[in-house]
């Protein structure tokens, strides 16, 4: 059976702030050469991966928490926020002296001071930053810009309200960076998640969950594990990512995306 895998980046395919280790690509090379599908599946915009994980053999991928699904080089779905998310969002800003990232449809857009504020945190919380590519700063949001998915910074830690004043018009997950979460949450557009991106591929491919396997690190990818016919957590998962998997394997680290890639095709890519 031909598998669709889905990958997490950060903590997945590539250790925080370190290269793609090689067992890794060699890993995701050896699936494609056995036919299977490969995608990202990730809450960073296509633009923003870096140039060592564009160059593996990848299919297309789901982005942005599933704003945007890319199949062949082809946006097949892409969704952003509405006129009146943005304004909530951005009385909510000036409300709590917020700073953010946020994703466009060819950059993120940010602020000098959040850019400086995120690698002060960085380095107090003694964490790698994660390298982003395509950053423009700005002063202010471009107006005729879509937004699709929002890193809020809060160097006041006021990040939890923020949420919470934004809840029913946004959603939000607590940061993967290993930040404080009362000063750094993502927000994206409700109803969207990396599942329902997945699910919108596979309706594109005119396939089944049962071809599916989510690779993940982090409690964003939680959706994406109890959807998929296997779900494999890292070994540097979160507690709760592991309680949810079907399989745990290795540290990134310790060859953990070979191991995992190698036990879904010995386990399902047999199965007729």
């Amino acid at each position: 059976m031909r598998l669709n895998f889905f990958f997490d980046i950060d903590g997945t395919i590539v250790p925080f702030g370190k290269p793609v280790p090689q067992s890794a690509s060699d890993a995701l090379k050896w699936a494609k050469s056995l036919g299977h599908r490969l995608f990202l599946c990730t809450g960073r915009a296509p633009f923003e991966v870096i140039e060592s994980v564009q160059s593996l053999p990848f299919d297309g991928g789901v982005y942005s928490a599933g704003a945007q699904v890319v199949y062949e080089g082809e946006t097949i779905f892409r969704k952003a926020l509405t006129k009146e998310q943005r304004d909530l969002f951005f009385k909510t800003v000036d409300k709590y002296g917020l700073l953010w990232l946020n994703q466009g449809v060819e950059n993120t857009y940010t602020t000098t001071r959040a850019v400086d504020c995120i690698r002060q945190m960085c380095r107090k919380a003694g964490v790698n930053p994660v390298a982003l590519k395509s950053l423009a700063i700005v002063d202010e949001y471009p107006a005729d810009e879509p937004m699709t998915k929002i890193l809020l910074v809060s160097p006041d830690g006021h990040a939890l309200e923020a949420r919470k004043a934004l809840s029913g018009v946004l959603d939000s997950v607590n940061n993967t960076m290993g930040l404080p979460q009362d000063m750094v949450a993502e927000m994206m557009i409700p109803g969207l998640t990396k599942a329902s991106g997945i699910e919108i591929l596979l309706r594109h491919l005119g396939e089944g969950i049962e071809t599916t396997v989510g690779v993940g690190d982090a409690f964003n990818d939680m959706e994406m594990i109890d959807l998929c016919e296997m779900g494999i957590a890292m070994g540097n998962a979160c507690d709760e990512l592991k309680q949810h998997a079907d399989f745990v394997t290795a540290d990134i680290e310790d060859d953990g995306l070979e191991k995992a890639v190698r036990h879904a095709v010995g386990t399902m890519g047999r199965k007729e």
